[in-house]
């Protein structure tokens, strides 16, 4: 699991001060759609699916960063460093439990192994 000060080493900043300012308004997650086992091709159709996923959730537009996330194969153990497109994503008008539900279905769809939310 990544910590936060590591998740942010990979922003930019303009990306960062508009998720400062969403996170000042309420609750927000990180999630991706990358899967190391994918191609780029795939990743990146899967991140334009995401982005339709979380607006079909009733939840407002993502805003884009690049990050990486280390993954472990669970049968041979060996570890993959996955450059990957995340969304940063905010509960809009969603109560805390339904925007983290939302977002809990959305990273159980695409594999994801964790998601980052903050309330």
């Amino acid at each position: 699991m990544k910590t936060f000060k590591e998740f942010c080493s990979h922003l930019d900043e303009s990306s960062l001060s508009r998720i400062k300012s969403k996170s000042d308004k309420g609750g927000m997650a990180t999630m991706s759609a990358s899967r190391a086992d994918k191609s780029a091709k795939e990743n990146r159709a899967r991140a334009k699916q995401l982005d339709r996923d979380i607006k079909g959730k009733g939840l407002p537009g993502a805003t884009k960063v690049t990050g990486s996330y280390v993954e472990k194969d669970k049968k041979t153990g060996k570890e993959t460093k996955v450059k990957e497109r995340s969304h940063v994503v905010t509960s809009g008008k969603k109560g805390k439990r339904k925007f983290k539900k939302a977002v809990k279905a959305l990273g159980k769809k695409y594999g994801q192994d964790s998601v980052l939310t903050q309330t």
